[in-house]
């Protein structure tokens, strides 16, 4: 998965949560597989791969669907990027 930063954001880490936050809640960053990648924390354990729901203040649980997903495990307490698809229009 290419998921590096195309904006210009410098110390994003990406390939595993953090115990303690790395970065503001809610920061977001443009990814080169065209997605967007959101900060945030976890309220319970979220599987690699499983659709995110993201309540007030950037807090994150599981769920069934959405536009949404974990990019790797996040432990219960933890922080971590989701990613989201992002919109291409095509002329």
């Amino acid at each position: 998965m290419a998921n590096y930063a195309t904006d210009g954001k410098v110390g994003i880490e990406r390939s595993g949560s953090d115990t303690s936050p790395a970065h503001r809640l809610g920061t977001t960053v443009a990814a080169a597989d065209n997605t967007t990648l959101i900060y945030v924390y976890a309220n319970e354990a979220i599987a690699s791969g499983t659709g995110v729901e993201l309540a007030a203040a950037f807090t994150a649980s599981a769920s069934a669907g959405g536009e949404l997903t974990a990019l790797y495990a996040i432990a219960s307490g933890e922080y971590g990027w989701v990613s989201k698809s992002t919109l291409t229009v095509s002329s």
